[in-house]
């Protein structure tokens, strides 16, 4: 070590001293490590680098692989190999929407709706399904003359689908009071509007719901749904195009039948909470959207329940009607193949086919091949998934993909999953 020296100044002994002492301490005295003495010609000495810049970012850890329930597999250029899925043909989940008619002509029930809602349906709909998650919406007319008064609006959704118990509490005490001119209401449109999550003009913005969602009230992807339509009047557009908008209302309105087959589209049923006394009309409306859309008792008469012409009769029987649909009534069953994301392999292209194989105990189900209909809830189905691998061929280590089945009421609602790990496997024979 080479210490260059300097002259001191009165001022500066001390200091000299005290740096010193810690130059030389730092030389490694009591380090144990040998510190060279390079010549002007050493090479074995690096100069320190200091790196000032900012580093490359580091990739992430791969995700995990999905969990699975089965485990199966495919060597290539092999017969297409059987993959048995059975499942229980019950709804286990249920998404309820309660929307309210709040015109005029209500006034008198909606305080024994918000009443009887939050203090006897609320909590019956939770004993009596369990993994129910509930919204609230409420509907009047179109702001426009002759159908509604300025502020009137056609839907309003005031609670997203929840578990939140508090949430759906304090959306039934936010109910407006709207006005309606005429007698007709906007039922029509406000069901199209639920089950579509679409927008009207300036009027209804369109949904916000996260991805994977379903519907305006932001429905879970998996589990029946059902709306509860509380309403004493007819619909505007109702079935046979009865009860028409005029051209006053920009854009034009959904007809009954796009509504039929929107509510359809996403398996929604619609019952009904009638409260019109002597309104055929309103009766014959609500009997025909529920008949329409599958909300029948097992005998096929539509579930129309009489609330009172003041809603006074509104009480846990509408959790029992609700019961009846996801327990009691017949729906039809089949099973749906998707790949899981996350590989750069469709898993699909493993999928040969989709066959029936038994319903348990048959009691009236059809088996239509490929899917079995009229199946009651409790039943047991079983099918055949055939599986084939045709082009990867094996490697040095086994290959994994996923792949999801799907069991499906009415070709729509998905009411339970498979998950399944297809296998290639390795030269070895490593797989499963």
């Amino acid at each position: 070590m080479v210490l260059r020296l300097v002259p001191l100044t009165p001022a500066l002994p001390v200091l000299f001293v005290l740096l010193a002492v810690f130059v030389l301490a730092a030389c490694g005295s009591k380090s144990q490590l040998t510190v060279p003495n390079p010549g002007p010609d050493d090479s074995s000495v690096m100069p320190r680098i200091v790196d000032s810049g900012v580093d490359a970012p580091v990739d992430p850890p791969p995700p995990p692989p999905p969990p699975f329930d089965i485990c199966v597999e495919l060597p290539p250029d092999e017969p297409p190999s059987d993959l048995t899925v059975a499942f229980e043909s019950r709804i286990l989940a249920a998404d309820v929407l309660f929307l309210v008619d709040t015109t005029g002509s209500m006034l008198d029930e909606i305080d024994q709706i918000r009443a009887a809602l939050r203090d006897r349906i609320v909590p019956a709909l939770i004993s009596t399904i369990g993994d129910v998650h509930l919204s609230v919406a409420s509907l009047a007319d179109f702001p426009v003359d002759m159908y509604g008064a300025s502020g009137d609006l056609p839907f309003v959704l005031l609670s997203e689908s929840s578990g939140d118990i508090s949430a759906i509490e304090g959306a039934l005490d936010r109910l407006p009071v709207s006005s309606g001119a005429d007698v007709p209401e906007s039922q029509t449109e406000a069901l199209y509007l639920a089950a579509t999550g679409e927008g009207f003009g300036r009027t209804v913005r369109p949904s916000n719901c996260a991805p994977g969602t379903v519907g305006y009230p932001c429905f879970r992807a998996e589990g029946s749904r059902i709306i509860l339509l509380f309403t004493d009047a007819p619909f505007h557009n109702g079935p046979g195009n009865t009860n028409p908008y005029g051209r006053a209302v920009v854009p034009r309105p959904h007809t009954y039948d796009q509504t039929v087959a929107a509510l359809r589209g996403i398996g929604a049923k619609v019952l009904g909470l009638f409260s019109g006394g002597t309104d055929t009309d309103a009766l014959r409306d609500l009997d025909a959207i529920a008949r329409d859309t599958g909300a029948v008792t097992p005998d096929g008469v539509p579930i129309v329940v009489d609330i009172g012409a003041d809603g006074s009769l509104l009480d846990e029987g509408v959790a029992e009607s609700v019961r009846t649909l996801v327990e009691e009534v017949p729906i039809d069953i089949d099973i749906l193949a998707e790949d899981v994301e996350g590989d750069a392999i469709d898993a699909l292209e493993f999928v040969r086919g989709l066959e029936t194989v038994s319903a348990i105990p048959r009691d009236g189900a059809l088996d239509r091949g490929d899917r079995f209909d009229e199946v009651r809830p409790g039943t047991r189905v079983t099918f055949r998934v055939l599986l084939q691998n045709d082009r990867f061929p094996r490697g040095p280590e086994p290959v994994e993909y996923f792949l999801r089945i799907v069991l499906r009421g009415d070709g729509v609602t998905r009411l339970q999953t498979t998950e399944v790990k297809v296998v290639i496997p390795s030269i070895s024979g490593g797989g499963c």
